[in-house]
């Protein structure tokens, strides 16, 4: 087999085929991204526009990363509206396009977000007509993206993830309600949480139709916004509770992004994130509605949830992103253990493709360098096929 393309590596390994060798994909927080490009030697601006939500901090990787990592997808994603990132108030505080308000938690070489205030804690449901809800039709949403999409397509190898919603159904509704809020609703007020999933909902449909409007006829891949259902022990509801109260929503929002894009690109694929041991019932359920691509494939999760599990279940049917260990390998592992599990990952993930490798969520800068770049050159050595 000839050398492939990048995007006819990860096309061909979207369709369950195998490509010349695994396909990799990188994803970081805006300070690891900052770190690593000074380790390459590149570069180094004041500001990125960040990625998938204005809150988690992360930024697309830019194609002199790529390329030097020997990657294989470049994401792109919608602006915030009115073009705002994080507005500071008086006391320090951030206040995010949804109205979340954050303090920023400072750690050696990086920081994070943490949600000191949940705007509809105390709502009830008429107020959710009246709430500043995102604009997804505000025009800086989708600024310079089609030109983005389509300069890439023609000028570059890469397969192109786009992703266009702004924060998701269940997982916005935990930020603006508050985690242990939302729970005692789902028995307690179960009319108000299904009012605001329905408000989210078309906020997450309109965000995705103005972008697969700008720049869908480009990309290969739409990832919806983050799911976050489950902890590494167990989803943070039942499989009865998930198909009464949040699958509909899943459902609905599924089948319009994936017929939108089809319009676009008749072969492009649906990508679904979430975090935690997600249960087989979640995943036959999200499978159903039609999702392509499951990432993030997490490793120190219960054993029916672990990647060689999903693959064994579900590989024929569905590609997986993800799948290097942030918890322990990545951040505190040696190069060598790095390298061991690429291996590991890529001989239970890869056969028959369907895999596109990873870190198992972003990596932030507390990662070592070498074992960011151990993970590339492991992928590149290990990665061949036929998997030995």
């Amino acid at each position: 087999m000839g050398e492939m393309s990048c995007r006819e590596r990860v096309l061909t390994a979207l369709e369950h085929r195998e490509p010349d060798r695994v396909p990799s994909s990188i994803w970081c927080t805006i300070d690891a991204y900052k770190a690593i490009r000074r380790k390459l030697g590149l570069e180094v601006k004041d500001t990125y526009p960040v990625g998938s939500t204005t809150w988690t901090q992360d930024v697309p990787a830019e194609e002199d990363v790529v390329e030097k990592f020997g990657a294989d997808l470049i994401r792109i994603n919608v602006k915030t509206p009115g073009g705002k990132s994080l507005q500071e108030t008086d006391e320090g505080l951030l206040v995010d396009e949804w109205g979340v308000t954050r303090k920023r938690v400072e750690y050696e070489g990086g920081s994070y977000l943490d949600i000191v205030k949940y705007p509809l804690e105390d709502a009830t449901e008429e107020d959710l007509d009246d709430y500043p809800w995102p604009d997804p039709t505000d025009p800086a949403v989708v600024e310079g993206l089609r030109e983005r999409a389509q300069w890439l397509r023609k000028n570059t190898p890469y397969a192109i993830l786009l992703q266009c919603g702004r924060g998701g159904i269940f997982e916005q509704a935990k930020y603006l309600r508050g985690y242990a809020k939302i729970f005692e609703d789902f028995v307690a007020e179960p009319e108000f949480i299904q009012a605001l999933f329905r408000k989210l909902l078309a906020v997450e449909k309109e965000f995705n139709r103005v972008g697969l409007e700008a720049a869908g006829e480009f990309v290969d891949i739409i990832r919806l916004s983050p799911e976050d259902l489950a902890s590494e022990k167990q989803t943070f509801c039942s499989p009865s509770m998930f198909r009464e109260m949040i699958l509909p929503h899943y459902r609905e929002c599924i089948h319009y992004v994936k017929g939108l894009f089809h319009e676009k690109n008749p072969d492009g694929k649906i990508e679904f994130h979430s975090c935690g041991a997600v249960s087989y019932p979640f995943m036959d359920d999200l499978l159903d509605s039609g999702i392509d691509i499951y990432d993030s494939l997490e490793v120190k999760v219960r054993e029916e949830s672990r990647p060689v599990r999903f693959k064994e279940r579900y590989g024929d049917r569905l590609s997986f992103l993800g799948g290097i260990d942030v918890q322990w390998t990545l951040p505190f592992g040696k190069p060598e253990d790095v390298r061991n599990e690429v291996r590991e990952r890529i001989s239970e993930m890869a056969p028959g493709g369907g895999y596109i490798l990873s870190s198992s969520h972003r990596l932030t800068p507390d990662f070592p360098f070498e074992n960011i770049s151990a993970m590339y050159e492991a992928t590149r050595e290990f990665g061949k096929y036929p998997i030995k």
